[in-house]
């Protein structure tokens, strides 16, 4: 069940977590979220791999990590902390370790911090192979890790250093799976055999992730690992991320949905935002995400961090069957003339030989024309919503009533009637009047400092009268960066999304009123939380050490040929730590094999291994091609 800690409810108050120490910064409630990112170089190549570290340090990255794929990269991690050192960085640098927790050992002895996988850290590589395991036989296992893992342990605290304990959906061990599924439950109960033995050893220099490309999954995790935790009396840091989130708009809205939401939830010491991208171009997406945050943060210092269940989960809200889907509400109220263009701007077509207009996949489901007498005709899937003052009942067009308004006035729509509500708003009297009108869709909205957590109390007292009307959620910005508007809208929305609270997103920004840009992130929004699908998905990880052909270009060109494909969702993965695990989610997957070779599968299907690169795009489009002709 997800949670969230606060002392009160609807506050953004941190879970108290241990202090963690890594190098020369700290972390944990006491302390700043702090920002990092991963290099792509290889690690062996020391100059590349320290200059790299130096764009990351200098954008305002506080940790910067190398992945370890053998004993060269590991020995490396030596001088490349020297170096740098010399350099003047003082920067905390943190290794990456999958499959082998040898050079976990040796990596212990150089770095600050020290990242190791639950899913393959002694388990095998996943073949998603049922196992089926007796509870002997099952404990047997734990003891060998436990054995294992003790004596990193050993070496971690000789030396001062740091661990994360990463667990990734996409590389969840056979073991687990088996008991557990491919599940959130999996994720935590991975995470949890390695904290209980941190805890029993009592060492708490500790910070733990448990990343999916899926960001309900990632929330869904985060919040069972916070119950589980609690229930264990466990407090160890967070680190927070959506893996795979992909690049540009897309890759930075989806990342800001999942991190958004938990940081609203009050968890997180750390975030990465992982993009198909130079890795220092993550690190102004983060602080963007971290000072956003500063602004709701009460000092929780002297209170105690109590558990609370969050009913918002898995969808439970049922609403009248008005709305099939969640709308997006375009406002044209303050254009100072109604035109064609006006329309086409935000992608509706023409339609000559009808006489009206036709929306497309991107197109607002809903337009608030305020005043304005509209001259044309749409199709009946666009709604225009009208102030109240001057809506006459016509086909698709509803009446906008402030709180008040709909209080007095007659002249209703005997369909829908869009009802403009605050929290102090809901009083009893209109409770009772909401709860006996099905006609009322709520456009909830808050004036507050803490707008999110206000609209979630707002939220709470519908669900606790048993209000079942369609639910708009109406926010407005003051942004004049549109990346800054993106990325702080997501954050703070997603969650009504994610949660199942909400069926509408109206997105305002007074500085830069672009129409166009608003619905579009306010689509980006709804398919980043998993909500409606208006576009191809693509499943792509920022690149490591491990990935061994160009993965930006790759996905370039496989996003230019398949951009069309509505629904369908394909992976781009540099290597096999990730890859073939979330071809779950995916329906194609595009996987990095060794030195320029890609193997290529349908689902979690290996179906065409070992392409050359140069090859490579044009099998998967093949493929792709083919399938979607059967």
């Amino acid at each position: 069940m997800p949670v969230w800690f606060t002392p009160t409810p609807f506050q953004n108050v941190r879970l108290k977590t241990h202090n963690v120490t890594v190098g020369s910064i700290q972390m944990g409630y006491q302390h700043p979220i702090r920002v990092q990112s991963m290099a792509n170089t290889s690690t062996y190549k020391v100059e590349a791999s320290v200059n790299q570290a130096i764009e990351i340090i200098d954008a305002g990255g506080e940790l910067v990590r190398y992945t370890v794929i053998n004993s060269k990269d590991a020995e490396a991690l030596k001088e490349i902390k020297a170096l740098l050192v010399e350099k003047g960085y003082n920067t905390p640098i943190v290794a990456d370790v999958h499959f082998n927790p040898d050079l976990a050992d040796i990596a212990a002895q150089y770095v600050d911090k020290v990242r190791i996988n639950p899913g393959n850290y002694i388990d095998k590589r996943a073949t998603f192979t049922t196992i089926d395991y007796n509870d002997k036989e099952y404990a047997i296992e734990l003891d060998a890790l436990e054995s294992r893992f003790n004596k990193f342990l050993d070496l971690c605290v000789k030396h001062n250093t740091a661990i994360r304990v990463g667990t990734n959906h996409g590389s969840l061990s056979d073991r687990i799976m088996s008991r557990y599924g491919d599940t959130p439950e999996g994720m935590v109960e991975a995470t949890m055999e390695f904290l209980r033995i941190c805890e029993k050893r009592s060492f708490t220099n500790v910070v733990v992730s448990l990343k999916s490309s899926n960001t309900r999954v990632m929330v869904g995790a985060y919040r069972l690992l916070a119950l589980h935790m609690h229930k264990e009396n466990m407090r160890f840091a967070l680190h927070l991320g959506v893996t795979e989130a992909g690049c540009g708009e897309d890759g930075r809205i989806k990342s800001a949905v999942g991190i958004g939401t938990l940081l609203h939830d009050g968890l997180g010491d750390t975030i990465r935002v992982s993009l198909t991208e130079h890795p220092a171009k993550e690190i102004p997406v983060a602080k963007t995400l971290v000072n956003h945050f500063k602004q709701f943060e009460i000092d929780s210092s002297n209170s105690n961090s109590t558990i609370a269940f969050n009913p918002y989960c898995y969808n439970k809200r049922v609403t009248i069957p008005h709305l099939e889907k969640a709308l997006v509400v375009a406002d044209i109220s303050t254009e100072n003339e109604i035109l064609e263009e006006t329309f086409t701007d935000i992608d509706f077509i023409f339609d000559e030989k009808k006489g009206l207009f036709k929306p497309t996949d991107l197109a607002p489901d809903a337009i608030f024309v305020g005043e304005h007498i509209v001259p044309f005709q749409f199709t009946k899937d666009t709604k225009l919503i009208i102030d109240c003052k001057y809506w006459e009942n016509r086909p698709n067009t509803f009446p906008l009533f402030s709180f008040d308004e709909y209080l007095m006035v007659k002249n209703k729509s005997n369909i829908q009637n869009w009802v403009q509500i605050t929290t102090n708003q809901l009083t009893p009297e209109f409770l009772e009047v909401i709860k006996n009108d099905p006609t009322a869709v709520l456009v909830c909205f808050s004036f507050q400092t803490n707008y999110t957590q206000d609209i979630r109390l707002l939220m709470n007292k519908l669900i606790e009268n048993d209000i079942q009307n369609p639910i708009i959620i109406q926010q407005s910005y003051t942004e004049i960066n549109h990346e800054n508007f993106q990325l702080k809208s997501a954050a703070d929305m997603g969650l009504f999304f994610i949660d199942g609270l909400a069926d509408g997103l109206w997105l305002k920004n007074t500085f830069k009123a672009n129409q166009k840009q608003l619905v579009e992130t306010s689509f980006a929004i709804l398919q980043a939380s998993r909500t409606r699908v208006t576009k191809t998905e693509y499943i792509s990880c920022p690149g490591c050490g491990r990935t061994l052909f160009e993965l930006e270009k790759s996905l370039a060109e496989i996003k230019q040929a398949t951009q069309h494909l509505k629904g369908l969702k394909i992976a781009i993965m540099g290597c096999i730590v990730n890859g073939p695990g979330e071809m779950a989610d995916a329906d194609y997957g595009y996987v990095g094999a060794g030195p320029g070779k890609i193997s290529l599968y349908k689902g979690k299907k290996l179906v065409k291994p070992n392409i050359d690169t140069k090859d490579a795009v044009k099998e998967l489009l093949y493929l792709i091609d083919f399938e979607q002709k059967l």
